[in-house]
C-alpha cells in the first residue's frame, strides 16, 4: 500500500508539473498570437491613413487628423483596435502651420511620419510600427517624359503633342542611339523611339517603364532604324534593366508656385533675370530686373530660392534654334552653375539655364554621398547653354561654327524637371561635337528635349540615377507634388519591459 500511495504521489505530481506546463506554453501561445493581432491591427491602421490621404491628398494638413485615440480595426470580429499620432518633423514639437509642411513633412526625405499602435488580447498586447507616406514623383526615375517627342511649343513644331503609337510627324521624332547610356530607372507615358544600340538601366533593379498599352516588353519601343517606324520593336536597344509595358500613369505637377510661398517662407525670393553661383553652403546671386543687385545667400539657412516673373511681363517664346541670351530682364529666368555641398532647390516662373558645370565637388569627380541634393524646378525649360555664331549663315558641324559660349563633357548634379516642356541643349543641332553631358542625379520633362543629333552635333548622353533620391528629396519639392500618397516605409517597434514599444 506504501509503493501504491507513493507512485499515486509521484503521478499526481507529474500531472500538475504537466499541466502547468501546458498551462504556460497556452500563455505563451495567446501571446505570440495577441502580438501577430496587435501588429495587423498596427498596419490596418496605417493603410486606413494611407485611404484617406489617396480620397484627400490634404488630409494630413489639418493638424486635426495626425492624431486618433484607440479604434475597432474594421471586420474584426477579436476586438483588435488602433490609434495613431504624428512624428514631428525638421525639430519641430507639434504640428504647427497652414499648411504645416514645416512641422510634418521630413525636408530631407519628403516623407510625413506617423506612429500606429495596434492592440489586442486581455490583458492588452500592444505592438507599434512607424509609417513613411510619399507622394510618387516623377524624380523618381533618372529618365521622365510624357512626350518622347520635341515640345510642341517650338515654332515648327506644334504637331509634336501626340504620342507615337498614335503616329505623329516624322520631325517631331528624338531617337535614342548608340552611345546613349541611361544608368537608372525610366518612364515615359509614350515609348522609347529606338535607332542602334542605346544601353537602358544598371541592372534588373532598374525598371525601364512605359505606359504604353501592351503585354510584351518590346511594346515599350517603336524602332526607326530602317527610317520607317516599327511599333512594339526595341531594335537593338541593350536592356540591362527590366522592361514594364502598361504602367501605371505617373503625372508631373502642373506648375511650381507652391515653391514660390515656400521660399517667401523659409527662403529667398527674386524677380527678373537672375544669375546664381553656387560655392559650397553659400550662393553669390545677381538679380537684374533692369539695374543689378549682388547678394549672397547662406544656403544652410535659406535652402530654396525662387526667380519670379515680373509684373505685366509676357515670357518669350522660346526656340532652341539661334539663341542669344541676356542677362538682364524681367522674366523668371535663372542662369545657374558652380558646387553645392548643402540641400537646395532653385524654382523659376519661366527658365533654368546651366551656364557651366553644377557638381557635388570643387574639385574632382562627384560625390554623391551625405544629404546634399539639389533640385531645379522650371515652369519652362531647364535649358544647357550653347551658344552658336554662324560666320558662313549656315547650321551644320563646322567648328568655326561653336561660340565661346560652350561647354565641353558638361556635368551637372541634380535632379531636375521642367514642368511644361524640356531639358535640352540650346542650338543642339548646330556645331561641332560637345562630347558627353553627364547627369547625376534625375531629368523629367513633359517633352522631350534633345542635346544632340546623329550629325554629331550636340552631347552624347551619359546619364546615371542618384540613388539618393529614392530616399530623400531636395527641400520642400513635396510641395509641387500631385501624384498619389504611397507608403514608402516601414519599421516595427521594439516592445520593452513596461510593456509599450520603443521606437
Amino acid at each position: 500500500m506504501l509503493i501504491a500511495i507513493e507512485v499515486l504521489a509521484v503521478t499526481l505530481l507529474l500531472s500538475m508539473a504537466m499541466f502547468a506546463a501546458v498551462q504556460g506554453d497556452s500563455r505563451l501561445n495567446q501571446n505570440t498570437l495577441d502580438s501577430q493581432r496587435a501588429y495587423d491591427a498596427a498596419s490596418a491602421g496605417a493603410n486606413a491613413y494611407l485611404y484617406q490621404l489617396n480620397q484627400n491628398p490634404n488630409y494630413w494638413a489639418t493638424c486635426s487628423n495626425d492624431v486618433q485615440a484607440e479604434t475597432p480595426v474594421p471586420g474584426s470580429n477579436t476586438g483588435e483596435q488602433y490609434s495613431y499620432t504624428y512624428v514631428p518633423a525638421n525639430g519641430a514639437t507639434s504640428c504647427t502651420g497652414t499648411p504645416p509642411t514645416a512641422s510634418m513633412v521630413d525636408n530631407s526625405t519628403a516623407s510625413l511620419r506617423m506612429e500606429f499602435t495596434g492592440y489586442s488580447g486581455t490583458p492588452q498586447v500592444s505592438r507599434t510600427i512607424v509609417a513613411s507616406f510619399r507622394k510618387a514623383s516623377p524624380l523618381d526615375f533618372l529618365w521622365y517624359t510624357v512626350y518622347e517627342a520635341l515640345d510642341k511649343s517650338i515654332s515648327g513644331y506644334s504637331g509634336c503633342g501626340v504620342f507615337l503609337r498614335n503616329g505623329r510627324s516624322s520631325n517631331c521624332n528624338i531617337n535614342w542611339v548608340t552611345g546613349d547610356v541611361i544608368n537608372g530607372p525610366m518612364y515615359t507615358q509614350d515609348q522609347f523611339l529606338v535607332d542602334g544600340s542605346p544601353t537602358f538601366g544598371r541592372n534588373a533593379n532598374d525598371k525601364i517603364e512605359s505606359a504604353a498599352p501592351g503585354t510584351s516588353p518590346a511594346d515599350i519601343c517603336a524602332n526607326n532604324a530602317s527610317g520607317t517606324i516599327q511599333e512594339d520593336d526595341c531594335g537593338s536597344a541593350v536592356f540591362n534593366g527590366t522592361a514594364v509595358p502598361n504602367a501605371p500613369t505617373i503625372s508631373p505637377p502642373s506648375n511650381n508656385t507652391e515653391l514660390l510661398s515656400d521660399a517667401q517662407a523659409y527662403g529667398m525670393t527674386y524677380t527678373g533675370v537672375t544669375t546664381i553661383t553656387l560655392n559650397g553652403t553659400s550662393a553669390t546671386v545677381v538679380n537684374c530686373p533692369s539695374s543689378c543687385t549682388t547678394t549672397t545667400v547662406n544656403l544652410t539657412q535659406y535652402p530654396v530660392i525662387y526667380v519670379s516673373n515680373g509684373a505685366n511681363c509676357t515670357p518669350y517664346a522660346y526656340s532652341p534654334f539661334n539663341v542669344t541670351y541676356s542677362t538682364s530682364g524681367c522674366t523668371g529666368d535663372v542662369y545657374v552653375s558652380g558646387n553645392y555641398t548643402t540641400p537646395l532647390t532653385i524654382g523659376a516662373a519661366n527658365n533654368i539655364i546651366v551656364d557651366g558645370n553644377i557638381t557635388t565637388s570643387s574639385s574632382g569627380p562627384s560625390t554623391l554621398t551625405g544629404n546634399a541634393v539639389l533640385g531645379l524646378i522650371a515652369n519652362a525649360f531647364i535649358r544647357v547653354m550653347h551658344g552658336v555664331t554662324y560666320p558662313d549663315g549656315t547650321c551644320d558641324g563646322n567648328s568655326n561654327n561653336v561660340s565661346s559660349q560652350t561647354f565641353s563633357n558638361m556635368t551637372i548634379d541634380a535632379a531636375m524637371l521642367a514642368i511644361q516642356h524640356s531639358f535640352i541643349v540650346d542650338n543642339f543641332s548646330c556645331g561641332a561635337s560637345l562630347g558627353s553631358l553627364t547627369v547625376n542625379g534625375a531629368i523629367a520633362q513633359y517633352f522631350r528635349g534633345a542635346v544632340g543629333t546623329t550629325a554629331s552635333t550636340g552631347y552624347l548622353k551619359n546619364y546615371t540615377y542618384d540613388d539618393r533620391l529614392a530616399v530623400l528629396s531636395p527641400p520642400y519639392l513635396f510641395d509641387i507634388s500631385t501624384a498619389d500618397w504611397q507608403l514608402s516605409r516601414e519599421t516595427l517597434c521594439t516592445p520593452n519591459s513596461a510593456g509599450s514599444n520603443t521606437c
